[in-house]
C-alpha cells in the first residue's frame, strides 16, 4: 500500500507542476514523498515468559475470579500453585521457610520488605499493564513510582450494620457503637492492626503510631468493651445473619459482598474516619521464577481480568479500563473511595511501625486473652431459666380434652 502510493503521488506531481516543480520539491524534502522510502520502526517483541514451570503464590481467601488462574495457565503454560494465609503477620510469620514466587501483602508489609531487601524490583518493560493503575495509587510512600509492586485491591474498614427488630435499631455513626464500655453485643475482625488502629482512631490518635502510651490506650480501651463482644472473627456474616449481632467492624469488600446476598445489609463509615488498605502483588528476590511471576502481575492487570476479579469477589482491583467493565454493584465500591476523598483526614493508611510492632503483638495478645476470659466466664453462667407454661386443670365432673 505504501509503495502504490508513492507511484500515485509521484505521477501526479508530475504531470502537475512538471520536471522541474518536482525536484525542487524534492530538494525541499517533500516529507510524504521521503517518507515512503523509510523503514517502519520495529515493533518491540513481547518479553518471553518461561512454560512448564510451577509459579508458588502466597495470597489471602477469596482473591480470585473463576477465570484468573485457569486463564494466565493457558496463556502462558505454567501452573499457579496457591497457599492461602488468614494475615500479613501469619505469611510473614512463616515467608522465609517457604518459597514463594509472587506475595500478596498490605502496605505496611510491603514497606517492611522492601527496607528488609526481600523483594525484586519490577522492570517496567515486563509489566506494560502498569498503564492501567489509576493515578491515586501510583505513588505510595514506601513505593514511589511503583519500583516493586503493583497494587492489586483496595478497601476501607467500617461497620457491617443489619437492622434488627432489637438493638442497634439505627444506624451506627461513631465508634462507641463498637468500643463503649456498654450496648448490644458487636464483633470485631480478627485482625491485629485493623481493630487496635481503629481503635487508636477512636481514641484521636494515628493508626500508625508508635509511642508505648498510645498502644496501651488502644488495648485499654478494647479490654473495657470485651463484654460486650461476641466474637473477634475474620468474617461476621454468620453472626449478622443469625441475629446474635446487628452491628460489626467489617472490610468494605467483605460487607459488599454479603450486601449482595442480602440487600439488608448496609456498610458505613464511622464518622471518626478509617484505615484505607491497598494490598500490592511482589516478586521476592528470593523467587524461583522471577519472570514467570512478572508476567503474573502483569495479567492481574489486564482490564478485563481485574473487572472479572472484581465483579465476582466484590473486590475493588486497581486497574482503571477494569473499572470501565464493572457492574453496578460493584461500582458501588468506588463510591465508597470517592466520598472519602472529598475530606482530607477522613482516612489513613497503615504504615510498618518498626519496632513498636511488639507493643501492637502485646497488646493484641492481651486483648485476645480477655477475650477468651469473657467467654469462659459467659459458659460458666447457669443458663437462664425457661418460662414454663401452666398445665391446664381439668375442671371436676367434665372430661378434659387437651386443646392440642
Amino acid at each position: 500500500m505504501i509503495g502504490k502510493s508513492a507511484q500515485a503521488l509521484w505521477s501526479w506531481l508530475g504531470s502537475t507542476i512538471g520536471q522541474r516543480g518536482l525536484a525542487l520539491a524534492l530538494s525541499l524534502g517533500l516529507p510524504v514523498v521521503q517518507g515512503c522510502n523509510k523503514p517502519l520502526p520495529s515493533v518491540p517483541k513481547p518479553p518471553q515468559v518461561p512454560s512448564g514451570q510451577t509459579l508458588r503464590v502466597a495470597a489471602f481467601a477469596d482473591y480470585f475470579g473463576t477465570r484468573t488462574l485457569p486463564t494466565f495457565e493457558a496463556k502462558t503454560g505454567n501452573h499457579v500453585d496457591v497457599e492461602v494465609f488468614q494475615s500479613n503477620e501469619s505469611l510473614l510469620a512463616t515467608i522465609d521457610s517457604r518459597r514463594f514466587d509472587v506475595v500478596f501483602l498490605s502496605g505496611y508489609a510491603v514497606e517492611h520488605m522492601i527496607e528488609s531487601g526481600r523483594l525484586l524490583k519490577m522492570p517496567r518493560e515486563r509489566v506494560p499493564n502498569l498503564a492501567q493503575v489509576p493515578l491515586d495509587f501510583r505513588n505510595p510512600p514506601y513505593d514511589p513510582s511503583l519500583n516493586h509492586c503493583v497494587p492489586y485491591i483496595w478497601w476501607v474498614i467500617g461497620f457491617a450494620f443489619l437492622p434488627p427488630t432489637t438493638g442497634h435499631v439505627s444506624e451506627p455513626s461513631s465508634l462507641d457503637a463498637l468500643f463503649a464500655p456498654t450496648g448490644p453485643g458487636v464483633a470485631w475482625l480478627d485482625d491485629m492492626r485493623a481493630t487496635l488502629g481503629m481503635a487508636l482512631r477512636k481514641l484521636g490518635r494515628s493508626p500508625n503510631s508508635r509511642e508505648a502510651a498510645d498502644v496501651t490506650a488502644a488495648r485499654d480501651l478494647l479490654l473495657r468493651a470485651l463484654p460486650r463482644v461476641v466474637d473477634i472473627v475474620d468474617d461476621p456474616a454468620e453472626l449478622l445473619q443469625s441475629g446474635r449481632i446487628s452491628v460489626s467492624m467489617g472490610w468494605s469488600n467483605d460487607v459488599f459482598s454479603l450486601t449482595r446476598k442480602d440487600p439488608r445489609v448496609r456498610f458505613l463509615l464511622p464518622k471518626e474516619g478509617t484505615l484505607l488498605y491497598v494490598d500490592f502483588v511482589c516478586v521476592l528476590s528470593t523467587a524461583q521464577q522471577p519472570e514467570v511471576g512478572f508476567a503474573f502481575l502483569d495479567h492481574l492487570l489486564e482490564p478485563t481480568i481485574s473487572a472479572e476479579i472484581a465483579n465476582t469477589r466484590m473486590i475493588p482491583t486497581v486497574s482503571e479500563g477494569g473499572r470501565r467493565m464493572l457492574d453496578a454493584e460493584a461500582h458501588w465500591m468506588w463510591g465508597t473511595l470517592e466520598s472519602l476523598r472529598g475530606h482530607s483526614g477522613r482516612h489513613e493508611p497503615l504504615r510498618d511501625v518498626g519496632d513498636a510492632t511488639t507493643l501492637y503483638e502485646k497488646a493484641w495478645q492481651e486483648v485476645k486473652a480477655g477475650l477468651a476470659m469473657e467467654k469462659a466466664r459467659r459458659a460458666a453462667q447457669p443458663p437462664a431459666p425457661v418460662e414454663k407454661k401452666p398445665v391446664p386443670v381439668p375442671i371436676k365432673g367434665k372430661k378434659w380434652v387437651s386443646p392440642i
